[in-house]
Formats: structure tokens, sequence, C-alpha cells
């Protein structure tokens, strides 16, 4: 039995589980790790046939999974446990860690070794996806770009325009580190750049204060490809170590400013 479109649009929001009964089976399948529907049942006080059917909802979900205990005597017991999709339910915070990371290296070896860090992540990305743009027209490059981004966590989409193409994300999968350091965002249209080998311009911006990030997508000659180089360590040592101190110093002043209201 597949969900309905209402209901795979519920879980990305939370909705479908958010105080619910199948948020109770999450939670308790979180604390416990595993558990049978009996166990389940005498744990929130409702018929084993309940748990079955709220347990049917999300295994389609790809929430939980079954697996098969077989034992010395007796029947096979059947436990149900979380899968990693699962887990993005819960709190995490890679973000913090992330920002944390990135003050410590702004303030030991300065922000320009912020910028070879998400240079080295660009490309790596274009080593990763360039293959799947081989030999397709701009219009196909287009469309896989979208879905590579999608695939991110970026809810990307693209329409065709009388210039041109439109390339829209609806979410920043990495909006914390965004609002704070300008190097994703400035590496994301580079990327695009070199990926397509046209003209890119970014019309909206989520860090910016709007509601998604658009890019138009130029109907033009290739353009040229400028590589940025990266510094030396040598020459990273000779930077003064006191601005990137001032630097980073003044990033966890304004984080902690966002964090506060």
């Amino acid at each position: 039995m597949a969900l309905e479109l209402r209901e795979i649009n519920e879980i990305q929001t939370d909705r479908w589980v958010k105080d619910s009964t199948r948020r109770q089976i999450l939670d308790l399948l979180k604390r416990r790790g595993r558990a049978t529907v009996e166990e389940m049942a005498a744990a929130l006080n409702i018929t084993p046939m309940g748990v079955r059917r709220h347990l049917l909802a999300l295994e389609n979900a790809a929430l939980v999974r079954i697996e098969i205990e077989r034992r010395p005597m007796g029947r096979p017991t059947y436990v149900y446990k979380l899968t990693e999709e699962a887990e993005a339910l819960f709190p995490k915070g890679y973000h913090h860690l992330v920002l944390d990371l990135l003050e410590c290296v702004a303030a030991r070896e300065g922000m320009e070794r912020v910028d070879e860090l998400f240079e080295r992540r660009k490309e790596r990305w274009i080593a990763t996806y360039a293959p799947r743009l081989a030999g397709k027209t701009l219009e196909e490059r287009v469309a896989e770009v979208a879905r590579i981004m999608s695939e991110n966590g970026y809810m990307a989409r693209w329409q065709k325009t009388e210039k041109g193409y439109v390339l829209t994300e609806h979410n920043c999968a990495i909006a914390h580190v965004a609002r704070l350091y300008p190097q994703p965002c400035r590496t994301e249209l580079a990327f695009f750049r070199e990926l397509l080998g046209v003209e890119v311009t970014r019309v909206n911006h989520i860090a910016s204060g709007g509601t998604c990030c658009s890019y138009v997508i130029h109907e033009s000659a290739p353009i040229p490809i400028t590589r940025r180089t990266p510094r030396s360590a040598s020459d990273r040592r000779r930077e003064s170590p006191n601005s990137g101190r001032r630097r980073a110093a003044s990033r966890v002043e304004r984080r902690l400013r966002r964090e506060a209201k």
C-alpha cells in the first residue's frame, strides 16, 4: 500500500508524525532500539491491530524496518527498528558543530583558509557530478543539476524562459552556515557556472532574506573557467593571526545575536 501524496508531503514537514500515535511509536523505537508489536501495544495502551496499522504506514514511508529474530525454541519473533531515514525526524546539532569548526579555523588560520575549504568542497562536487552531465544538451544539464541539488536537500526545480532557464532552490540545506559565511553561496554560484559552462546570475537569495535562491541560466557561449589557486601553507602563516581572530570574533558575536532573538 503506497502512501498518498498528501501523506508524503506531511512526512517531509513532520506534521504526519508529530503529536500522533505514529510519533509515539517512533519515539518508543528510538528509546528502546527495537520492539515487537505486543511490546508497543502494551507500552502505548492500544491494540496490536492498531499498532500494525501504524507500522504498515511507517514501513511504506521507509521510517521503520522489520527483522526476524530466531530463537532456540518456539516460533521466530518479528521486531521493528528505525531506519536511517527516520533519524532525520529527531533533533540534530550538526550546524552547531560546523559553525564551531569554522570559527576555530578562521581564528587560527584566517578567513582565507575558510575560503579554501569551500573551494575544495566545490571542486569535489564538480568531480563527483560532472560525469552525470557529460554529452547532454544545456537543457538536459539544467534538469540534471536540479536533480543533483534536490538529492542534496535543496528542493530544486527548473523552468525554461525566453532567454534561458531559471533554477530555483526552495530550501537551503546549510542555511545556518550560509547566514554567517558567504563562502558556500559564492562557491555554489561558481559550481553552477563551471558545471553548466554558461553564465549564471543569482537573482534571489535565502541567506539575504529571500524565500528561495533563484538563478538565471543564460543561453550563451561557453564562459572561460578560472580556477582559484589555493594559498600555500607558508602564505597562510605570513598572515597576521590577529586579523583572523578579529573576523572570527565578529562572526561569533553576530551568531550569538541571532540565537538570542
